[in-house]
């Protein structure tokens, strides 16, 4: 899990040889280095751009996946919670997102509405991760629950790549 935790500290990162951009947006905040967005700018789901994507040839396909790493803190673990799944994305891309939606958004302000928080001060400032990562196949079935036992395993499970790059944010849900 460190070593996963770890790509997601990469800003730009090398994908076939080509430098690639994972950029996101809620209204004009861009999403970068866990910076600090208000919980009322994230009630819809923010614009998703990539760059830097060729096929070289081949069709590849990509997914972004926005993730709580932290959302549930039981005694002896820790569990992510998915809140926005963008599937299918096509290699060469650019501009504004269009592709599947394999889970639909929900906004931070919401999360708390599936998840029996412990104890109030578990769900103060959040932490949420939009992950690059590159698919296999095109990705048709939602997952079974949203609540995961870890990030790394459900992106092999659904045989995605190693992540290419992470951006995150921090909000207050109080």
């Amino acid at each position: 899990m460190a070593s996963f935790v770890a790509s997601f500290a990469l800003v730009c990162c090398l994908f076939a040889d080509v430098a690639v951009g994972l950029f996101v947006q809620y209204g004009s905040m861009t999403v970068a280095n866990g910076n600090f967005i208000p919980l009322s700018s994230t009630d819809s789901p923010p614009t998703i751009d990539i760059q830097g994507f060729r096929g070289n040839g081949t069709a590849r396909l990509f997914s972004v996946v926005m993730a709580d790493q932290r959302a549930l803190v039981a005694p002896s673990k820790v569990y992510p919670y998915i809140n926005y799944w963008i599937a299918n994305i096509p290699a060469g891309s650019s501009g504004a997102v269009t592709a599947s939606i394999l889970e639909p958004y929900v906004a931070p302000s919401n999360t708390s509405h599936n998840i029996p928080y412990p104890s109030p001060s578990s769900a103060r400032n959040h932490t949420y991760d939009f992950v690059l990562v590159p698919q296999r196949n095109p990705l048709v079935k939602p997952m079974d629950s949203r609540l995961v036992l870890s990030l790394a395993d459900i992106i092999r499970q659904y045989h995605c790549g190693s992540p290419l790059e992470t951006v995150s944010f921090t909000t207050s849900l109080h």
